[in-house]
């Protein structure tokens, strides 16, 4: 059996976590011997629970794994996977036989706080020994503290999005048409992958300001200031596309970083998302209104400069009366603002 120790180290060294999946699997494959074992991850779309395969590993083959950026909804329903949906509703592991009933077939719950966020499945020749199990769920828990680890650094405290420090490393993967193949030292298959972006479509940056958030907290306090901020990002969820990268920078600022479209695509979806924040009814608070601020990004950008540009968007939006969305690349053409088009090799570096 190869030596936990060395695969434990092989496991905590890794900061990528879609790259940390793989690990997992490859690192419990070796140990197991298993014939298949796959890591899943529970998704939600419309309150309907779907299964996202993390990594699939199966001897021979290269790892597969669901495109990052396909929707929840392309994925499998989790209650038509009878073994994964028992595991995930109980909290607790489930072994049956393989449906051929040529091998056994174990569900192992990941679990997070207070909830059953993924479900490994290993399939074996035999069934595993108890000394099996615990050693897979060991290797679960150190995988999950590791999450845990990685989210605190990565990822906003209070509204649990990604913050601005996870942005550049989003960001030019996205601009440089890069996915999780060309980062990890495995052979890696995506399965499902999204359809390709048209010449015409490319990646936006947009930036979410809340209209006069300052007064929120100054008549009502902070308490009040969070749960709008707290709102704020379950509407965002709700709203836009899960391959789209939502970021909070601090404040009432967050970031959206939307999947290749164009420029009418771009503007349907913000404007959608500022109607529905300015049609609901925030409790205590009553209505709240956001401006926005957008710009295109294209492979050589430089973040800072696209930033740049969906900020001067977004300070005319709100100079104009605010609850509106402006994009930079249309007040350029009109004439109300001028071109910011530096490129990082433009940059002068000191």
């Amino acid at each position: 059996m190869p030596d936990s120790i060395s695969c434990v180290a092989e496991l905590t060294s890794e900061r990528d976590r879609d790259l940390l999946g793989i690990s997992v699997t490859e690192v419990l494959g070796r140990l197991l011997g298993a014939r298949v074992l796959n890591l899943w991850h529970v998704v939600e779309h419309r309150q309907v629970l779907h299964a996202r395969l993390m990594a699939g590993l199966r001897p021979g083959h290269p790892i597969a794994m669901y495109d990052p950026l396909m929707e929840a909804i392309e994925c499998p329903l989790l209650m038509d996977m009878e073994g994964m949906h028992e595991c995930w509703r109980s909290g607790a592991p489930v072994h049956m036989p393989a449906l051929d009933g040529s091998a056994s077939v174990h569900y192992f719950p990941l679990h997070a706080t207070n909830t059953v966020v993924g479900v490994l499945e290993v399939e074996h020749e035999r069934a595993l020994d108890p000394a099996q199990q615990e050693l897979v769920d060991g290797v679960l828990r150190i995988y999950r503290n590791h999450i845990t680890l990685l989210d605190y650094s990565e990822h906003d405290t209070l509204t649990g999005l990604p913050n601005r420090k996870t942005f550049d490393t989003v960001f030019a993967r996205r601009i440089a048409h890069q996915s999780v193949i060309d980062s990890s030292k495995h052979t890696i298959q995506l399965i499902g992958r999204r359809r390709n972006a048209m010449p015409h479509e490319h990646p936006w940056l947009a930036i979410v300001d809340i209209d006069f958030f300052k007064r929120i907290n100054d008549r009502f306090g902070h308490l009040f200031g969070d749960e709008v901020l707290l709102l704020m990002t379950q509407l965002m969820r709700s709203c836009f596309r899960a391959s789209d990268a939502l970021f909070r920078f601090g404040g009432e600022e967050f970031v959206v970083l939307l999947s290749p479209t164009d420029d009418d695509g771009a503007h349907t979806a913000l404007e959608r998302f500022r109607r529905q924040v300015e049609a609901y009814a925030f409790p205590q608070i009553g209505h709240v209104t956001v401006s926005i601020g957008y710009s295109g990004a294209v492979r050589g950008d430089d973040p800072t400069v696209v930033f740049e540009r969906a900020d001067d968007a977004l300070y005319y939006a709100k100079q104009s009366g605010r609850n509106q969305v402006r994009g930079y690349e249309a007040l350029v053409a009109e004439g109300v603002l001028a071109t910011k088009a530096l490129r990082e090799s433009e940059l002068d570096l000191f």
